[in-house]
């Protein structure tokens, strides 16, 4: 009775991760995303020849070569005519499910009942790593890599000559989906150390110095590439890296780099253990151990060259790489299990299902007023594009930049998006309808000095917060609030997210209301033009039912200064 309580407990854990981020996805591209739509686009002018698609293919962008990705982007055009951002974002979440399996097959080896495993999904299903469970190209490359990473774990642990030239695939594969994924050689070369297997490790070696010679073929190096600062940022990078699953608490970088210390620690007296079979000595290693082992490996080696390439910034805990973070805290609570007796007892297994079950839901409360946040941001988006061929999104030099493609593939229609959740027609007949109210909604700006590092030293931007405490009224949590401007001479009309701010937790506990009542919509500098805005909020429900709220004031745009009238 208990194993298929256990079953269903971890089966609703993954189902419910699955749904959380199915329903905050939109088929809407972001940042990188870009370059799915950009490949197609080169590729489909014709007169590029198969070399030249291959060029294409191969190009570098960002530090990396993602050839599977624009494969995969390719693939959907050839069969559905159009990009589906959704569509990757669902094969991200098959992965990450996959990857989990991978755990699970481990686990199964200790030979332990399965209720000891129901910490494991709370440890790994939350929205840490968002920018991998809700960013289309981010997620596929950081998901695939892992996936065929592990993928090779479990073939050369089968140590046959097959499994071999499966396992070398999966690592070539890897490589040419993100370039970390050059690193998963490695990996595996630790795994055949761990079986004194000096032959196929010298294989793979030489396989993984062919790999490195067609990656680095017309290789351009990144902006983010150089040393770190000192020898503190890079430990403090290397261990945080590893320990980052902790990082939603107070003072993150030091407990995450404690946590990684932590990890890391227990790791190298498991290595230390199955080292003695050089010492022909018995060793005492339990199934399981070297494949958990070998994905730490990857792990920690991942975490090694980022702390040394991209550390210069400052610590490397960013939710892109946090995934590792949270493989990292369950394969030591595996090995935790298998190894230390007493870590078996109940009272451990209650107080740590009780601990994970805190974890996971500490991780939703914390994170998901940003994950709901951009959702909200590309609806409002695909408005903004149908109508103004604009994003605020990203930032726009990156869409001015990219319009050479966007706009022609648009135009094809392989760059194709959703209705709006509201017509530009509805808008204005909602503006006309609604005088501007003499209810003092307590509108405010908040104008901010953000400093951000750059390759060479720093750079500073404005960031303006128009917001309210007080009006309107709370909205549900599957709601979309948004900021609606229409410029008084021009007469377009921009939507931006306006999500209001999360209650504090006591207030959660208390009332039920994740949101605050108002709203919080962020404007840069350079997003609007110069001109006088009316302004509005529209808050849309799941089902589509609209609310608009005219507000009591005006904003004036002139030359990037912003102030309400």
């Amino acid at each position: 009775m208990l194993r298929y309580f256990a079953g269903f407990v971890i089966c609703l854990v993954v189902f419910l991760n699955l749904f959380y981020n199915y329903f905050f996805s939109v088929n809407f591209p972001f940042q990188d995303d870009f370059l799915l739509i950009q490949f197609v686009e080169t590729v489909t002018q014709g007169g590029l020849g198969f070399t030249g698609f291959v060029k294409e293919l191969f190009r570098t962008f960002n530090d990396h070569k993602a050839v599977i990705p624009r494969l995969i982007a390719f693939a959907e055009y050839k069969i559905a005519g159009h990009l589906n951002f959704r569509f990757y974002i669902a094969l991200v979440l098959l992965n990450i499910t996959y990857i989990f399996f991978f755990v699970y097959l481990q686990f199964r080896k200790t030979k332990l009942p399965l209720y000891y495993f129901i910490p494991v999904p709370f440890l790994f299903f939350h929205p840490l790593y968002h920018e991998i469970s809700g960013w289309a190209l981010n997620g596929m490359q950081h998901s695939y890599l892992t996936a065929f990473t592990v993928t090779a774990i479990l073939l050369a642990s089968k140590r046959t000559d097959r499994a071999l030239a499966g396992a070398l695939l999966c690592c070539f594969l890897a490589t040419f989906t993100h370039g970390n994924g050059i690193l998963s050689f490695p990996a595996i070369i630790f795994c055949f150390l761990c079986f004194k297997d000096f032959k196929k490790a010298t294989v793979t070696a030489v396989v993984m110095v062919i790999s490195l010679g067609i990656y680095m073929a017309g290789y351009e190096s990144g902006q983010a590439v150089k040393l770190p600062t000192s020898i503190t940022v890079f430990f403090t990078s290397l261990f945080a890296f590893v320990g980052s699953a902790l990082a939603m608490w107070t003072n993150p970088i030091f407990i995450s780099t404690l946590w990684g210390a932590v990890i890391t620690a227990f790791m190298v007296f498991l290595l230390i253990k199955a080292s003695r079979i050089y010492f022909n000595a018995e060793t005492t290693v339990k199934p399981g151990t070297i494949e958990l082992l070998t994905l730490f490996a990857f792990i920690f080696i991942t975490s090694t060259v980022i702390a040394l390439f991209r550390s210069w910034a400052g610590t490397t805990i960013a939710s892109r790489f946090q995934i590792y973070a949270s493989l990292s805290t369950v394969i030591f609570y595996i090995l935790m299990l298998d190894y230390l007796p007493f870590f078996r007892k109940k009272v451990m297994l209650f107080t740590m299902t009780a601990l994970s079950i805190f974890y996971c839901s500490y991780s939703y409360y914390m994170y998901t007023d940003i994950v709901a946040g951009k959702k909200t941001t590309y609806l409002a988006d695909v408005y903004n594009w149908q109508y103004n061929r604009n994003m605020f999104s990203v930032e726009k030099t990156i869409v001015r930049n990219g319009n050479f493609y966007l706009l022609p593939a648009y135009d094809k229609g392989f760059f194709k998006l959703p209705d709006p959740v509201v017509r530009k027609a509805q808008l204005d007949s909602m503006f006309a309808a609604n005088e501007k109210p003499g209810t003092d909604y307590g509108i405010f700006l908040e104008d901010w000095k953000v400093e951000r590092p750059v390759r060479d030293g720093k750079e500073y931007l404005n960031y303006h917060f128009l917001r309210s405490n007080l009006q309107p009224e709370r909205m549900r949590f599957s709601d979309n609030r948004f900021l609606v401007l229409k410029d008084s001479s021009s007469g377009r009309i921009y939507m931006m997210n306006a999500n209001p701010k999360k209650e504090g937790r006591r207030q959660i506990v208390r009332s039920g209301n994740y949101f605050k009542s108002g709203f919080h919509a962020l404007i840069r500098e350079d997003d609007l033009d110069n001109g006088i805005y009316k302004l509005a909020v529209l808050n849309v429900q799941n089902a589509g039912k609209m609310a608009f709220y005219r507000l009591d004031k005006e904003l004036s745009v002139k030359n990037g200064s912003l102030v309400l009238k």
